[in-house]
């Protein structure tokens, strides 16, 4: 048994969803907001049998999609034109799996 938390952008959230749902995979989502530009994001918790595993991953991979965002300086204005700040395109998307063993899984 496996545990995965899978880390997706909050844009990406319903398309994972719907895909778990239609395949029969069951997911705690927790709702959270982080990484470098401070957006959305979501962590699906799945409990899974090993040989689902791959599987699930696939599942995520064709739903979740990369591209690239403009981020905007946390500076205040006066000091970024002190240091010539430019926006920069950051690669955004994508997920973030951990595949943990689990000892026991329960439903009470």
């Amino acid at each position: 048994m496996k545990l995965l938390l899978v880390i997706v952008s909050d844009t990406d959230k319903n398309k994972v969803n719907l895909a778990l749902v239609e395949n029969g995979v069951q997911a705690t989502i927790i709702y959270s907001t982080g990484g470098f530009l401070n957006r959305g994001t979501v962590t699906f918790m799945i409990g899974a049998e090993d040989d689902r595993v791959d599987e699930i991953i696939e599942l995520i991979r064709k739903n979740v999609s990369e591209r690239k965002e403009v981020c905007k300086s946390t500076l205040p204005p006066a000091l970024q034109t002190l240091f010539f700040v430019s926006k920069q395109k950051i690669e955004q998307g994508g997920a973030v799996i951990f595949v943990i063993d689990i000892e026991e899984f329960l439903k009470v």
